[in-house]
């Protein structure tokens, strides 16, 4: 994330002169670091993320990280907590806990898990890093710093995920905090969500030895390349106690055999069906659909999601053709036999194919969207609109049903919706300032009807008064 480690570093450089598009965190010396405080700075670097072309924003991917982890918060001591988690386009082996709850991983640790609890291991540990406030005590542990300590501690957080030396730079370029010193409270930190973490694995039912498995191969790998080790041993310490402590606490647990569930094994092979050269995908894909048959329906799917990179449409389709028919309906393969009709020209036969699934997954979001995108493309923007009432009465704060709705308005030629559109949109993502520019498009295009005029000028004075609260200390564009 090349762009997003700049911004980073450019933040926090201009920060002792101006807030440089962080939040408000309060007085120079407060010794605290509230929720709400850790809310808006999480807000705001989130911002920043969306923005940047590794923001990897999949919809069935997306889905899937949310309802693991939710799984495990659930399984947690707060179950009640605020989470979002998202996918990064990046190779290297990675996740990390933002201000606010919002968890990013890296694709190449989904690729590089061996089984499900080992997935569900490091979202486990990293949101043990949230529940327990680890953030909110570093700050505190800095009592009579000034307010650019809090400013640094954002971005050498965001910058080290993705490049250590560049989080180290910002760390010492602000004069934050010793380094070493972090380094150690940072230890303390990763053992206890070790612990807090392993509790909530077991109680989710997964199998707590994925935990340690997953970190002992880290661990060995670290061993053999040393500077390049994975980036998630330098933005987490791994020592031998903490792989010691764990094989301890897996000792005490009755022994659980747990089977992956079929849309993990799906999505892991189409993060690595995404890797690398598409040509390249395509033949490793097909050397595992020639030599082993034990799990079909997951090789034949990353196949043809090889071979769509590869503009190979027809081979996709008999691919996915291919896969036994109990699988068919499957939200994951479905999304996908519609993408590889629609890539063949055929869009009513994609229609029909989204329709199936989801009447048989009327629930799945990733199918309602693939399903609204598809009326889209087809031109059948009124019966999107149709659709997308229906689901917007399910899901008032989804901000992509907004996004289709902004889309059908302006096929219909209906301005002023369809700004109002996008800005509800940009609003459920806690981006004020594009939704009131939205607003204020709405306002300008023309529309007589009072009725409407009156609603966009209420919900321009909500987005000033909400983007006021949440900007405080910004500087002025």
């Amino acid at each position: 994330m090349r762009s997003l480690r700049a911004i980073a570093v450019a933040l926090l450089l201009v920060y002792p002169v101006q807030a440089a598009e962080l939040p408000d965190l309060g007085e120079a010396a407060r010794v605290s670091f509230s929720s709400a405080q850790e809310t808006k700075l999480g807000r705001e670097i989130m911002r920043q993320i969306r923005a940047d072309k590794d923001y990897l924003d999949d919809a069935e991917l997306a889905d899937y990280l949310n309802a693991l982890g939710e799984r495990l918060v659930a399984a947690g001591d707060e179950p009640g907590r605020h989470f979002e988690f998202f996918a990064v386009r990046d190779a290297t082996f990675n996740a990390f806990a933002l201000p606010g709850g919002y968890i990013g991983v890296h694709t190449g640790l989904i690729s590089a898990t061996r089984n499900e609890s080992e997935l569900a291991g490091v979202l486990a540990h990293e949101i043990a890093h949230v529940t327990q406030n680890h953030l909110a005590r570093m700050v505190k542990a800095q009592e009579g710093s000034a307010l650019v300590t809090l400013a640094a501690l954002a971005v050498a957080i965001l910058a080290a995920r993705s490049n250590s030396q560049a989080g180290q730079g910002a760390i010492v370029a602000a004069q934050a905090f010793s380094v070493q010193n972090q380094l150690d409270f940072t230890r303390d930190h990763e053992r206890e969500a070790d612990r807090v973490g392993f509790q909530s694995l077991d109680r989710a039912g997964f199998d707590a030895v994925g935990m340690a498995s997953f970190f002992e191969r880290l661990q060995a790998q670290g061993r053999l390349y040393e500077v390049n080790a994975p980036s998630y041993l330098r933005t987490h310490p791994l020592t031998h106690e903490r792989i010691a402590d764990m094989q301890n606490r897996i000792q005490d647990l009755p022994y659980r055999q747990v089977a992956d569930s079929l849309e993990y094994r799906l999505l892991r092979a189409k993060v690595r069906a995404g890797e690398g050269d598409a040509a390249d995908a395509v033949k490793r894909f097909s050397g595992r659909v020639d030599q082993d048959e034990s799990d079909e329906a997951v090789r034949r799917y990353g196949l043809a999601v090889a071979l769509l990179r590869a503009n190979q449409a027809e081979r996709a389709a008999a691919e996915l053709q291919a896969i036994p028919r109990k699988y068919g309906q499957v939200p994951v393969i479905g999304g996908l036999m519609a993408e590889a009709a629609f890539a063949r020209g055929r869009g009513g036969e994609a229609l029909a194919i989204l329709r199936a699934a989801l009447a048989a997954h009327p629930d799945a979001r990733p199918l309602t969207y693939a399903y609204a995108k598809a009326l889209l493309r087809q031109g059948q923007a009124s019966a999107a609109l149709d659709y997308l009432r229906k689901r917007l009465a399910l899901y008032p704060d989804d901000a992509r049903l907004f996004e289709f709705q902004a889309q059908a308005y302006r096929m219909l030629k209906r301005e002023m919706e369809s700004h109002m559109a996008q800005a509800e949109a940009h609003a459920r993502l806690h981006q004020y300032r594009a939704a009131i520019e939205q607003l204020q498009l709405a306002l300008r295009s023309g529309e007589k009807d009072f009725y409407k005029l009156s609603i966009a000028e209420a919900r321009l004075r909500q987005m000033l008064e909400l983007d006021d609260k949440e900007g405080k200390g910004r500087p002025a564009r």
